[in-house]
């Protein structure tokens, strides 16, 4: 029933942004400065105010969450890239697919869900996976999305060319975390104001975006769709599979599930806004496993507990 709600929630505001485009109070300038809202202040406040958290995973532990969200990414980042080969992608198209493969929508839909199931202490490994989640998207993210080509990443990194709020923002967040720092209330206050500002914000440009797209599209674009099912279902089972039979069951294999299995983050979307990716293509892949998650998430749950 959770993740019925939350859908439906994700719905309205995505409508609510589709009519305002309709309505022209929403132009593609609008959502340019939205998605720069999102990037550069909304999204880094979350990423500083998740650090204020009550609760602490100590040593060994912490350790064992960071090296599997570590290869759980990795694993995802090659496999965007054999994906882009198989599917025999342009680079445009590529980059949109690798943004979809690579991030899910682990803060907004992950969260609540691992809450609801797992209990807020569950919270400090969705933690980890969201601090790497990131770090990839400002950096890995923002090198695919301007140069809509994989393999010209690692030639052209730079560490000077992804210093920004994103980044920056992770690394305050591990400083504070680490350091047990508790922010006075006068700051926190105004970073959870922010922070809710990235679940709406993302919605209504992704709703705004669906003011050029035909909904039929989403049933005749073949590759989408396959690319959904293998996103949503085959991805996690294999991924989470042999963790499964490493780690055994426990708190860290239910969370890297629902890690792995969340539908294509909104992120991706305001990402493609800001730095001139292919957002409707995102902005469909986002809307589709969002509406197929409700049934495949139970059956990966089914496949692996």
């Amino acid at each position: 029933m959770l993740i019925i709600q939350k859908m439906l929630v994700f719905l309205i505001l995505m409508l609510v942004g589709l009519l305002l485009a309709k309505v022209k109070i929403i132009d593609e300038l609008t959502t340019r400065k939205l998605s720069a809202i999102v990037l550069f202040v909304a999204g880094p406040a979350l990423i500083i105010n998740s650090s204020q958290t009550d609760h602490s995973i100590q040593g060994t532990e912490l350790l064992t969450t960071l090296l599997v969200a570590i290869v759980l990414f990795g694993v995802l980042v090659a496999a965007a890239a054999i994906l882009s080969k198989i599917m025999k992608l342009n680079q445009t198209q590529a980059s949109a697919y690798a943004m979809m493969t690579v991030f899910a929508n682990i803060g907004y839909m992950g969260i609540p869900l691992v809450s609801e199931l797992f209990g807020s202490a569950a919270l400090l490994y969705v933690s980890v996976y969201i601090l790497l989640f990131n770090i990839l998207i400002y950096t890995y993210g923002v090198a695919v999305v301007q140069q809509g080509d994989l393999l010209a990443f690692q030639n052209r990194f730079s560490f000077r060319k992804f210093i920004n709020p994103g980044v920056i923002s992770c690394i305050i967040a591990v400083a504070l975390y680490l350091m047990r720092i508790k922010l006075p209330e006068i700051i926190t206050a105004p970073l959870e104001y922010l922070s809710n500002l990235n679940s709406p914000i993302g919605m209504l440009i992704i709703g705004a975006a669906f003011a050029n797209v035909k909904i039929r599209s989403f049933f005749t674009d073949y590759k989408l769709l396959v690319f959904s099912v293998v996103r949503l279902l085959v991805l996690p089972i294999l991924l989470c599979l042999p963790l499964k039979w490493i780690i055994g069951g426990g708190e860290l294999l239910n969370v890297s599930i629902v890690m792995m299995c969340t539908p294509v983050a909104s992120m991706t979307v305001m990402m493609a806004r800001q730095y001139g990716g292919d957002y409707t293509l995102l902005s469909k892949g986002v809307a589709l496993t969002s509406l197929l998650c409700i049934g495949t998430i139970p059956v990966v749950f089914a496949v692996l507990l």
